[in-house]
């Protein structure tokens, strides 16, 4: 027989000791079922009638274009301060594709009501939020209180129980007989997911904020306090449909809240999710099945280099693991050490720039952490700005490029982020990784900004100087190129493999993909190679257009929209044609801008070629001179 485990607060586990770090509700008295917890819960008591949940099957996997967008979030906030701070990146030509609303924002946690006091006129809010084209994820997990605190300054407590628990501990709708488990927002049961009726219970409570239009869900990892003792991990739960092991119910739990949001709100809704994970004093493993992860986020790291480490781990972990969406919290979400609460990490700004550039690189972008850090706000903000604008900036650019990638490896036609090396061993105190067929990155993870990098075999181009070839080892590497508005510490070394096939849509003149006037215009970036490469480029209309580079020459399968290539040749260009017709060469960047065809060879030597609509298969012919 399970025990009721006792109700504690831990230092240890959760933050210093002192007046401004105790425990919201240190003193209060245990819920007055206390003494009751154990005992079978009261059929007759039960007033649900909801019936049996509907069978769903996985949807396919999928990640929407919107995810690959930059996320922000905050730790604890309300209405007001998140109007604020959407606003804030707004302002500062800084896009946003999401926030997330974390805890505290319901009447209790995990009742799906919002705070009228928090958030008055949610509704209002989530219109407000899509009318700027932001969409909204919401915090939950899958634990039910008997009371609810937040152990941070600022956070909720409630001394009773949460008003959906006494439905569902009548109904028996949590695991181990109704079992109470002190988790880091409270004490309380979980929901069973393996008993159809607590499932159907636990779905239309949700319908509170999905009907309102939310857009998806961030799932925490409650299930990992389903302990026994403080220390002492329980090897399986019982259930309605018997005895599962804990790993089988948390995936129940991430595929549950997937399945039903998906079911309400369609194929653009997302779950974000755990992939493989190590914090606090919580054993490392996989949390989501691959199959139930749209969004990953790497877990909760120190603000430090160790912190760049652990997601650098973590990431490999997964990628090895066949989870596709991978990202971080920006900066690291801890600022204290949870083995020594009363230290905290301090700001460190090399790390968050570093950390930012990172970021940049890998599928999913989201900024979150404790310190609430605004890229405007910091002490070194000066430098921490641009640095935050620029990848952010590139990042949205690049949608295109990471949501056809994605789509890809969920085809399994492609691989969006692997590892460089064979194993775990390989990759110590190396961590490069390419993406698709198209980058390299070598991370920084330590002060300095150097590093040496082994490129891998063939030809490649510095990201920040994309015109000149690379081979071979770089000593020391550090990218010393002027670029306007990113500062040496904010450029992770990123290469571009010869073959890469990169579109884009650019947003500003600001990462030196559009000018002013071909902002919005879909630019596909190409470094042919002497063999045939090739991409897949899943269009906004569903549609695919098959890019091919080789040598000279370029094939879409078709233009859907108007669209620039920016082709890096192999060749001094006198000369383009588009399907076997000499292009107009015109001899300024705002010449070939004002018309609807033709091509401009820039300062460096790229060549930038404008092409009109068209349904059927263009060729562009980029060459020298011709006899």
């Amino acid at each position: 027989m399970f025990r009721r485990t006792a109700l504690f607060v831990s230092c240890v586990l959760f933050f210093g000791c002192g007046d401004d770090d105790a425990p919201r509700d240190a003193g209060l008295d245990a819920p007055s079922d206390a003494g009751t917890a154990d005992a079978a819960p009261d059929a007759n008591a039960c007033t649900w009638t909801g019936g049996s949940a509907e069978e769903i099957a996985d949807p396919p996997r999928h990640t929407p274009r919107w995810a690959f967008e930059p996320w922000i979030s905050k730790d604890i906030s309300d209405r007001d301060d998140t109007y604020s701070f959407v606003q804030g990146f707004l302002d500062r030509d800084i896009p946003v594709g999401a926030v997330v609303i974390d805890s505290p924002w319901e009447t209790h946690y995990n009742t799906f009501v919002p705070n009228p006091g928090r958030y008055p006129e949610f509704g209002e809010m989530v219109d407000w939020l899509h009318e700027r084209d932001v969409r909204i994820v919401l915090w939950v997990t899958q634990m039910v209180n008997t009371r609810s605190y937040d152990l941070e300054t600022g956070g909720d407590r409630y001394v009773s129980a949460s008003p959906n628990y006494p439905e569902g501990r009548a109904c028996g709708f949590f695991v181990n007989d109704g079992a109470r488990y002190n988790w880091w927002k409270g004490d309380g049961a979980a929901v069973d997911f393996f008993h159809p009726e607590a499932v159907a219970w636990w779905r239309a409570q949700q319908h509170a904020v999905l009907d309102l239009g939310i857009d998806g869900w961030k799932l925490d990892f409650g299930e990992s306090y389903l302990r026994d003792e403080p220390d002492t991990y329980l090897d399986s739960l019982r259930t309605f449909a018997g005895d599962r092991t804990v790993q089988e119910y948390s995936e129940a739990y991430y595929a549950d809240f997937l399945r039903y949001g998906v079911h309400v709100r369609g194929e653009e809704f997302v779950t974000m999710v755990r992939a493989y994970d190590v914090s606090y004093d919580i054993p490392a493993r996989f949390y989501a099945r691959p199959e139930h992860a749209p969004v990953v986020w790497l877990g909760d790291n120190h603000r430090d280099w160790t912190g760049v480490i652990d997601i650098l781990d973590h990431a490999f972990r997964s990628m090895e693991a066949g989870y596709v969406v991978l990202g971080s919290d920006i900066g690291g979400y801890l600022d204290r050490d949870e083995n020594d609460l009363g230290r905290v990490i301090p700001y460190d700004g090399e790390v968050f720039a570093r950390w930012i550039a990172l970021a940049g690189t890998m599928p999913f972008f989201q900024l979150h952490g404790r310190a609430n850090l605004e890229p405007w706000a910091v002490p070194d903000s000066a430098t921490i700005l641009p640095v935050y604008r620029y990848w952010a900036t590139l990042h949205s650019e690049m949608v295109p490029f990471w949501f056809s990638l994605a789509e890809e490896a969920y085809a399994g036609r492609a691989t969006m982020m692997a590892p460089v090396g064979a194993d775990l061993a390989a990759w110590q105190d190396d961590w490069r990784y390419v993406v698709g067929d198209a980058f390299l990155v070598a991370p920084i993870f330590e002060a300095g900004g150097a590093r040496d990098v082994v490129l891998p075999e063939g030809t490649w181009f510095d990201w920040y100087a994309p015109f000149a070839p690379l081979s071979g080892t770089l000593d020391d590497y550090e990218s010393t190129v002027a670029i306007a508005e990113l500062p040496p510490v904010g450029r992770v070394p990123f290469f571009v493999r010869e073959g890469a096939i990169v579109p884009t849509r650019p947003k500003s003149p600001l990462t030196g993909l559009a000018s002013e006037a071909s902002v919005g215009t879909s630019t596909i970036l190409v470094w042919p190679a002497a063999t045939e490469t090739s991409f897949a480029l899943h269009d906004e209309d569903d549609a695919i257009t098959t890019i091919t580079a080789q040598d000279r020459t370029v094939r879409l399968s078709r233009v859907s929209e108007p669209t620039i290539l920016r082709v890096r040749p192999r060749v001094e260009v006198s000369v383009v044609e588009i399907e076997g017709e000499s292009a107009t060469r015109f001899d300024t960047r705002a010449e070939l801008d004002a018309a609807s065809e033709g091509f401009f060879v820039d300062e460096v030597g790229f060549v930038w070629v404008k092409l009109a609509t068209s349904a059927e298969e263009v060729w562009v012919d980029v060459l020298g001179e011709v006899e």
